[in-house]
């Protein structure tokens, strides 16, 4: 960071630019989810086949966890190391093995779509989760394609990528629902398909024209073994933390399909919580790669990602644990909220707001090559879920969403643990700290404005006010963690 009355160094403005760029992309990106799911349940305006819906679409992200098999973080790592090499060599291999998994994964699918089907007493599920199976191979392509792109620090295009791929996936399914051949589920599953074959063809097209990589030549089994010891545990937490929600709602959707309708719809409202950490997340492990041979600086660039993360992250969990049920009912109808739909809501917000702490520090020890911390963290997060969720869902599914949170808490904890044993030291009340009085400032005005009544609205302006000015004063006079550079 920079030094008090001192300009902004080269990393800082690097970082900046890159995440906002970034962020802007997840933002259209939710903001497309959410129009989508709004439409979708306008459209249907019948509560149980909207459940029914996003059951396929949970069941569906669940799965595609399994792509890849660390290939693209592999591909993101060598990329920001090793660039020649990624591009003659790593490229290839990553393609081929993505692929290859694809295929398992798809084939295993396609087996337990008659289970699923009868386990939720919805016919028409196993021929949507079929035709889904064939969307697994166009995802494990363009997820190799947008690797390359994030390994070599092209924000903007990976960004876009996003949106292309956020628009023809949610027009799949709007059109799905108009266009319902051989039923609903059936066509929000085949017009997904066609839109992901889309995304993966143009996202080849551009990789190729723009990177030149060797798409053809040799497969050495020792390339795929040192790509999957690094991407493997990364992998593997990601599946741990991603598998938590879509597991959660699946539990769920076995007791109220509902609750699952009302839990969808607390996830697109926390979405916009999550894209802060997802954005740092794709920025932070080629970001804290680039200065490898550095350890110093890599500290202080670990430090630099969380804190302002947390600028961002803090106000906004805020602003959702304190109007749940307004944000709700502006966005999906009164008829969708309530008190169930509030606490959810609640819950998420906190739980996002933990997972980034284990999220955004595996990514950081992954930028310096220690991913093993990423899998051990994720499944501190995932095994009380997987544990307790069965057990509890059947006294109330609110019961359920506690224990969800609570996980990621326990995992926050076993994160901070794991920098100290990696010696990874932050400087704790910058990365953390500090970051937080503003929204405790922005806090407090709001609870005054709320005994206030009629003068709510001109105390809420000023804890918005007192938010920013704070945020400015403290990044402008009050910060000292030495000039950090960057290279290009």
């Amino acid at each position: 960071m920079s030094e008090p009355g001192m300009p902004p160094s080269g990393s800082q403005r690097f970082l900046i630019r890159s995440v906002s760029i970034v962020v802007l992309g997840l933002f259209v990106n939710q903001l497309l989810q959410t129009v989508g799911s709004i439409g979708l349940a306008r459209l249907l305006n019948d509560p149980v086949a909207f459940g029914e819906v996003n059951l396929l679409l949970q069941i569906f992200g669940m799965v595609t966890l399994f792509l890849n098999v660390g290939f693209n973080s592999a591909l993101v790592y060598a990329f920001s190391t090793h660039k020649e090499e990624a591009l003659h060599v790593k490229f290839r291999h990553a393609v081929a093995g993505s692929v290859f998994f694809a295929v398992l994964t798809g084939l295993v699918l396609v087996l337990l779509a008659p289970v699923l089907a009868g386990a939720y007493g919805i016919p028409k599920l196993q021929g949507a989760l079929v035709i889904s199976a064939a969307t697994l191979l166009f995802q494990s392509v363009v997820n190799i394609g947008v690797a390359s792109f994030s390994g070599s620090r092209e924000f903007r295009t990976q960004a876009f990528f996003m949106v292309v791929m956020t628009v023809f996936s949610t027009a799949g399914m709007v059109v799905g629902v108009l266009l319902p051949v051989g039923g609903y589920l059936w066509g929000v599953a085949l017009w997904s398909c066609i839109g992901s074959a889309c995304t993966a063809a143009y996202v080849s097209w551009r990789a190729h024209r723009v990177h030149r990589p060797k798409w053809r030549g040799p497969l050495s089994a020792r390339q795929l073994r040192e790509m999957l010891q690094y991407g493997v545990p990364m992998w593997a937490g990601n599946i741990a933390k991603a598998f938590q929600q879509p597991f959660l709602v699946m539990m769920i959707g076995s007791i109220s399909v509902i609750a699952v309708g009302e839990l969808a719809n607390a996830s697109r409202i926390t979405g916009f919580v999550g894209i802060i950490t997802w954005a740092f997340m794709i920025v932070t492990l080629p970001f804290v790669a680039d200065s490898i041979r550095d350890p110093e600086e890599s500290r202080r660039r670990g430090t630099l990602c969380i804190r302002y993360n947390n600028l961002a992250l803090y106000p906004l969990t805020a602003a959702i644990c304190l109007f749940p049920d307004e944000l709700n009912s502006l966005l999906f109808g009164s008829g969708y909220t309530t008190q169930d739909s509030g606490t959810y809501i609640r819950l998420l917000a906190l739980g996002v707001f933990f997972s980034s702490v284990g999220r955004l520090g595996g990514n950081i020890l992954a930028g310096v090559g220690k991913t093993k911390a990423n899998f051990w963290v994720m499944i501190v997060a995932g095994v009380p879920v997987i544990a307790l969720v069965p057990l509890l869902v059947g006294v109330h599914p609110v019961w359920a969403v506690w224990i969800y949170t609570g996980s990621w808490a326990a995992s926050a904890a076993a994160m901070i643990g794991f920098f100290h044993r990696e010696g990874f030291a932050l400087d704790w009340w910058r990365a953390y700290g500090q970051p937080l009085i503003p929204t405790l400032a922005m806090c407090l005005f709001i609870g005054l404005g709320r005994l206030a009544g009629a003068w709510f609205p001109v105390f809420a302006a000023l804890g918005v006010a007192g938010l920013i000015l704070l945020t400015l004063r403290m990044e402008t006079k009050g910060l000292s963690l030495g000039r950090v550079r960057i290279t290009r």
